[in-house]
Parts: structure tokens; sequence; C-alpha cells
């Protein structure tokens, strides 16, 4: 590897990192504000949020690397045409072939990790981020409630605390509202409460002193009482219930399991499960493979991709790339149901965008100057402009 590799590794590697920053803070925050609400209406703890948001991570990762990696492939070659150092490197005997050859690598080094992440990582988080959901949904109490916030265990029971130790069973500052299936309805106040685990049960209840209660029924006055100790009734589980076995959904298993279920099937799983493995295994293969392609197509685009067409050139690459990607969930929904088989609703998606991306890139090789992506840029370019002055003359028009 000489220093130009080392040199395009570093710049693809650069700009790669930032990409993939900005696309996967783009797509996990707008979630985080969905579990942040989630949270809210199940009482669950920051933490809970942030363990569920860690759970996601993968999933965001898988969609955003794709994009990320033309991105950087497309705006570095832009960039050394600009600076016209392509132009020297190419002058120097260079060919476009051996130019991508370090992208080419990257391209393989992120494939194989997709590889991975589509195959192994993401079927076991996806499955914590359920089993985390199912424990801030199933889990009354998770060991912390929260200051100052209403923690609701049951329909019928609402705790509040002013103040909470750091291991979330010391309270003080206690309100307690409880109602009866009868009507009843206990207000209690305390200075200080304790949330107790009752032995060999897995259960839990709250102590309360120095207690201020009132009872009220329906037809009568309220009754104010002083107690010095209260225990809050109904007790309720410490933790959530288990949660089930993982591999319930298709989307659970690994790689490996997904093969394992096309070469010995179960008897007793049904065609629908039969056909969601099938659609699951060809769609995450073609998914990782896809990331081969994004240099092969991302390079003569940024090659024709001048300073002030940038934008176009990144508009054109998000259309492309979202096509390819409905396409191949539209295959994947398809061979889903039975319709169509993979090789149809995979792999023809995926040879298409292979053959496209290979004859563009070839095409580009063999005439650097002059692209398949030039004359789309410039029919592009003019179109915006036409539109452009259409409104500039309106809105003239209007102001005089």
């Amino acid at each position: 590897m000489n220093r130009i590799d080392r040199y395009l590794l570093a710049e693809a590697t650069r700009r790669l990192m930032l990409a993939l920053g900005i696309v996967l803070l783009a797509l996990v925050l707008e979630r985080v504000m969905r579990l942040f609400e989630f949270a809210a209406d199940n009482g669950a703890a920051v933490s809970t949020v942030l363990q569920m948001t860690a759970s996601l991570v993968p999933h965001y990762l898988g969609l955003a690397l794709p994009a990320a990696f033309f991105i950087s492939v497309l705006l570095l070659v832009a960039r050394l045409g600009d600076d016209s150092e392509l132009d020297a490197m190419m002058s120097a005997g260079l060919s476009m072939r051996r130019l991508a050859w370090p992208l080419m690598l990257t391209g393989v080094v992120l494939a194989v990790f997709s590889m991975l992440l589509y195959g192994w990582i993401e079927p076991y988080s996806r499955y914590g981020y359920r089993a985390l959901k199912h424990a801030a949904t199933h889990g009354v109490w998770t060991g912390a409630i929260e200051e100052r916030t209403f923690f609701t265990p049951t329909d019928d029971l609402t705790i509040y605390a002013g103040n909470v130790n750091l291991d979330g069973r010391d309270l003080t500052d206690v309100f307690v509202r409880q109602t009866t299936d009868e009507g009843q309805e206990i207000v209690t106040t305390a200075a200080t409460g304790t949330v107790e685990l009752i032995p060999g049960t897995g259960m839990a209840q709250v102590r309360l002193q120095d207690v201020v209660q009132v009872v009220s029924e329906p037809g009568s006055g309220p009754v104010t009482m002083r107690l010095r100790n209260f225990q809050v009734d109904p007790t309720f589980p410490m933790e959530a219930p288990p949660f089930r076995d993982r591999g319930d959904d298709e989307r659970e298993l690994t790689l490996d399991e997904l093969w394992d279920a096309q070469v010995n099937p179960d008897p007793a799983a049904s065609e629908e499960d039969v056909l969601s493995r099938l659609s699951s295994f060809h769609g995450r293969i073609v998914s990782a493979l896809s990331v081969l392609l994004m240099p092969l197509l991302a390079i003569p685009m940024g090659m024709a991709a001048k300073r002030q067409r940038r934008g176009v050139a990144i508009g054109m690459a998000a259309v492309l790339l979202v096509v390819y990607r409905h396409a191949l969930e539209l295959g994947g929904g398809l061979v889903g149901n039975g319709t169509i088989t993979p090789l149809i609703g995979y792999w023809v998606p995926f040879g298409a965008f292979a053959i496209l991306s290979l004859w563009l890139f070839i095409r580009a090789d063999g005439s650097p100057r002059q692209n398949g992506f030039d004359a789309v840029f410039d029919r592009l370019e003019r179109g915006i402009g036409a539109v452009t002055s259409i409104f500039r003359r309106r809105k003239e028009t209007a102001s005089s």
C-alpha cells in the first residue's frame, strides 16, 4: 500500500465517520424523543431509555452505513476533482481502477462488518430492546423511583416522593393516593417511607412513617387520621415477569439460525413463519453485499459533481439509495407472503443495481472527463435554474 492509498483511505475514513455520525444521529434522535414519551407514560427511569437507545444503535447503524459510505466517497472524489488532485494522480499514470482500489477495500471491510451486524449483532440487540420494553411496561417497580415524579404501579395507586435516595428505597415527603372498587378515596401523606422486599415472594411493599391520612367515601365527609406507621396496599412485583425466549420473531434470529431453519425446517412452523425466515435470510445477505457497490456508483457521481453541483449530486444520491432500498423492501414483502421467490424479490434488484453501478464506473474509467452523470447533472441544473427564475420573476412581479 503506497502513500496515495494511505492518503485516500485516511480521507475516506474521516468523511465516513463524519457522515455516519450525522446520519446516525438524525435517525436516532427522533426515536429517542418517542422513547422519552414512552418512559413518561410508563413511569420508566431515564437509565431504561438510555439502555433502549443503545439497543437500537445496531439497527440504525445498519441503515446509516451504506448511505454514509456512499456520501463520503462521493464528497471525497468531488473534492479531489475540485482541487485538481484527481487530474494530477491520473496524469502520473494511475487509472481510475487503481485509485478506486483502497475505496473498494474499505467497501469489503464494511460489507464484512455489515454481515456481522445484520447477521448476529442486530438480532441480539433487537431482542434486548424488546426485553427492556417489556420490563418497562410490565415491571411495576424496577428498584428506583424518580424524584418528584408520579409513579403509578397500578390503576388505583399513585405514589409521589419529593426526595429519593440513591438506591431508590428510602423516600421523604411522600404522597399516596388510592382508590377502591367501592369508590373510596384514600389520600396519605408521610414525612418518610421505605420500599421493602417481602422475603421469599419477590414482591415489594411501601411502609410510611409519621402519616396523615384522609379517607373520603361517597355520600359522607372526609375523615382525617394521624398514624405513626402505615403500610400501603397492595403489594406489587419488584421486577418484571420473565420475558419470552429469543426467536419469536425472525428478526431476532441470527443468520446461522435462519439458515438452519431452511435446511432443517420445523414441522410445527406455519407457512408464514417459513416464508418470513426465508425472506429475512436473503434480505440480510443482499443488504450487506450492497455496501460493496457504493464506491462503484459514488466515484463516477463524484467526478461529475463539480463544486456548484454538490447539492444536486447529494440529492440525486439520496433518491437513488431510497429507490433501491424501497425496491428491496417491496421485494422482501412479496417474498414474505409467497408471491415471488427470493431470486426475483432480492437478487434481481441487487443484480440490476450492481450492473448499473459497474457500467457507470467502467464508463467513467474509460472517459474521466465525461461520464454518465455529467449530462444528468446538466439537465437537473438547467431545470432547477428554470424553476428558480420563474419563482424569482413572480416574486418581483408581486412586489412591484
